[in-house]
């Protein structure tokens, strides 16, 4: 009879190991992928801060006032 308690025991101990491997498992696992995507959207942040600064690099200055006229407080002089 205590030797049936053991196993069943043993048998208990060894379902919940596996399934807190699963689920650290799992857990990592989403863990990389949330990484994944933010490093995904920084890279399109940096991308497009790029163009944007590119973009202004090639503006003359008129061009550039103009562009930046909305943007810019006027200073009440």
């Amino acid at each position: 009879m205590f030797m049936r308690i053991k196993l069943f025991f043993a048998a208990v101990g060894a379902f919940m190991l596996m399934v807190l491997t699963t689920w650290l498992s799992l857990k990592r696992a989403a863990d990389a992928n949330e990484k994944a995507k933010a490093a995904t959207g920084r890279i399109g942040a940096m991308k497009q801060a790029e163009e944007i600064e590119n973009e202004v690099e090639a503006l003359d200055v008129d061009a550039l006032k103009r562009r930046s006229a909305k943007w810019v407080r006027e200073t009440g002089q």
